[in-house]
């Protein structure tokens, strides 16, 4: 028996000259999701002239309760000026998607099948985490990409910032590498695209192949990023990662996120206002 928790609705998007067509679905797709899927395909954004998508992969909130996990592809036309864009959405439960934390392992695990039409099956996660991340993990992150982008990229949205690259084609890499450096809790909390033709479903990270104009307040481009002034987390991770500390890249990326430090304030500010009712009530 499927657990709740655990199940993953799906469905099939595909957006032609007429629009989004949701082509297939499993029976747990709700309805509101359906149209909540199409609008995603449209905010997705119009595709500029002689951009190829050969494969992305996007993360965004389904109202408060879900998280979709988006796989989006160029799928085969017989002219280029017609190319059909498809969409893959796997929806969670979001304490689940917030548990897991990498819509890329999550599209590794569950690869779309774009001719499908009709009823999809029903999926769900196995009943266990992704594995740990390793010191030897995001060296290798580090190594093999650009390592003040990524540094200066997980520092600004750490603090609260956004980050655009601009690029005529996907760049899972970095997005991907720049997912391994954030700290679990922070991953559940934003939402990336290794691809879009727009940022107006408000990614916090996003490769877009041209830049939006007029440019969003708060958004880093890719030269702001590598040269953001450098933050006390960015040289934590250096740091675990040159000494080779297991314990010590465990516990940074086992922090709080911002979410849940304004949370933990509210509860402290709200036992305060009980304590000083209770101690006028009953001293």
């Amino acid at each position: 028996m499927m657990r709740p928790e655990l199940a993953i609705a799906q469905s099939l998007v595909i957006v032609d000259g007429s629009g989004p067509t949701v082509v297939a679905k499993s029976d747990d797709f709700l309805p509101a999701w359906e149209t909540g899927a199409s609008a995603a395909c449209v905010r997705f954004g119009r595709r500029p002239a002689g951009v190829a998508c050969q494969g992305a992969v996007f993360a965004c909130p389904v109202g408060k309760a879900h998280v979709a996990v988006v796989q989006v592809a160029d799928l085969p036309a017989a002219a280029a000026e017609t190319v059909p864009l498809g969409f893959r959405f796997l929806v969670f439960v979001r304490a689940t998607y917030e548990a897991l934390g990498d819509p890329f392992a999550i599209a590794d695990r569950f690869p779309p099948n774009w001719a499908a039409r009709g009823s999809l099956p029903p999926l769900e996660w196995p009943p266990e985490p992704l594995p740990p991340r390793t010191v030897e993990d995001v060296t290798r992150v580090l190594k093999s990409g650009d390592m003040a982008l990524l540094l200066g990229g997980a520092q600004s949205l750490i603090d609260g910032g956004r980050l655009v690259l601009e690029s005529r084609q996907p760049n899972e890499g970095f997005v991907r590498g720049l997912w391994q450096l954030l700290p679990s809790r922070t991953r559940g909390d934003l939402w990336p695209a290794s691809f879009a033709f727009s940022i107006d479903l408000g990614f916090h990270v996003a490769v877009v192949p041209e830049p939006p104009v007029p440019w969003p307040p708060g958004h880093l481009t890719e030269d702001q990023a590598r040269d953001y002034p450098e933050g006390r987390y960015e040289l934590a991770i250096q740091t675990a990662v040159e000494s080779g500390n297991q314990s010590d890249l465990d516990t940074l990326l086992a922090r709080r996120s911002s979410r849940d430090t304004l949370r933990l304030a509210l509860y402290m500010l709200a036992a305060a206002v009980v304590l000083a009712v209770a101690s006028k009530l009953f001293f």
